[in-house]
């Protein structure tokens, strides 16, 4: 029977190594999805996750009994991810050579029909979200693919709720825009 996360994180302030092994085995999945959803890259996904289980880890003796592990583990996550984006966008910026993510950039999606011959649906709308600003970007993916309420995201962002309601309402409409031509170009070939 698997262990509470109270639990385990209790343990894990005292020491012990098996019960942080256990918390990590829990969520890792959850996280690495979470940061390659954010960052549209596997490979920095990777890095983000084992940095925030590494920040989980040594930030452990601060963290209050009386909160929740989760949406704490989501907050270190998207703030890791954050930064990674940001020190990629700065890269891209300083070599002011094309920068190739596996994301795709809007003016990527063009051309409806070479972009589903060449993918599934599901890795069309992965790239759409990946091309979004990353003030759009975070709060659709904790909203849509962590499920997380708006309440829950605006204080893991430390926004207001109307900013965070509005931003996924934008980031809504950017992902419309960037889908539709696709979807309707897929729906006619049916």
């Amino acid at each position: 029977m698997a262990r509470p996360d109270a639990e385990l994180i209790t343990l894990s302030q005292q020491g012990d190594q098996q019960a942080f092994a256990e918390l990590v085995g829990r969520y890792q999945k959850t996280v690495y999805t979470m940061a390659v959803r954010l960052l549209g890259d596997r490979e920095e996904g990777r890095d983000v996750a084992q940095e925030a289980f590494l920040r989980v880890y040594k930030s452990l003796p601060s963290f209050r009994k009386d909160a929740d592990f989760l949406p704490w583990l989501y907050t270190i996550t998207a703030n890791i991810a954050r930064d990674h984006w940001r020190r990629w966008k700065r890269e891209k910026e300083a070599v002011s050579v094309p920068f190739d993510d596996t994301a795709m950039a809007p003016e990527d999606l063009s051309s409806p029909e070479s972009v589903l011959e060449t993918k599934d649906i599901k890795k069309v709308v992965e790239e759409a979200v990946a091309s979004l600003p990353w003030e759009y970007r975070m709060p659709i993916a904790l909203r849509h693919i962590q499920d997380l309420s708006y309440k829950e995201i605006a204080e893991m962002m430390k926004l207001p709720l109307n900013t965070v309601k509005t931003r996924i309402r934008r980031g809504r409409l950017m992902l419309r825009e960037i889908l539709d031509p696709l979807l309707e170009q897929r729906s006619d070939k049916e």
